[in-house]
């Protein structure tokens, strides 16, 4: 799809020994993780039960924990310990982000450890490892534009067409993030569950 919009001779596997394929495989993964981490998509959303690791900062926070390897962007720490849910799935309140449940829990990441208040964290957050059979027809029409404007140099050395696809790539990126908001409406709520809002007080108003 990539090398259609160049215009380059069509290629059957990035393991072809040849010069396009070099560079696409090159600039693969770079290209994912740029999208990745450009948009909370709902197809690279994971949630994990944290490691701890030594707490070098124990006077600013009680615990310290290792970070996903897949890590591309940090979304929220959950409110609760691991201990208190097996769910794997996110559970939705009409709460809702007016009233900033969702930064209810504070952290902070630095020096490659994630440091918070609670026994047990859970993460959930952005990876940059999705396997291609996840991604919706507008993130993959994105990601082949955006590797179009990455190897149209080396592969055309041609400037005016470089700069066509990068805008076409901006074009084809916010519609590609635009479509995973339309397609899951609540992304814009809490992730609570019921019993911790009843905990909260909010249990007569569910």
């Amino acid at each position: 799809m990539a090398l259609a919009e160049l215009p380059e001779q069509r290629i059957d596997s990035l393991d072809d020994v040849n010069l396009a394929s070099d560079f696409l495989n090159d600039q693969y993964q770079p290209a994912i993780e740029f999208l990745l981490e450009d948009h909370d998509y709902d197809f690279a959303t994971r949630r994990v039960a944290l490691a701890l690791v030594p707490n070098n900062r124990p006077n600013e926070w009680q615990y310290a924990y290792r970070l996903p390897s897949d890590l591309a962007r940090p979304l929220h720490l959950l409110p609760y310990s691991g201990a208190d849910t097996v769910s794997t799935v996110p559970v939705y309140s009409w709460i809702g982000r007016n009233r900033g449940m969702e930064t209810i829990t504070p952290f902070r990441i630095g020096g490659g450890k994630l440091y918070g208040n609670i026994d047990g964290a859970v993460l959930e957050y952005a990876t940059n490892t999705v396997a291609e059979n996840q991604f919706t027809a507008k993130f993959a029409r994105a990601l082949a534009l955006e590797l179009a404007s990455r190897v149209v140099m080396p592969i055309k050395k041609d400037t005016k067409r470089q700069g066509e696809l990068i805008r076409m790539a901006e074009v084809a990126r916010e519609r590609a993030k635009a479509d995973d908001m339309n397609r899951d409406r609540e992304t814009a709520r809490d992730f609570i569950p019921e019993f911790m809002l009843a905990r909260m007080g909010y249990g007569d108003q569910l």
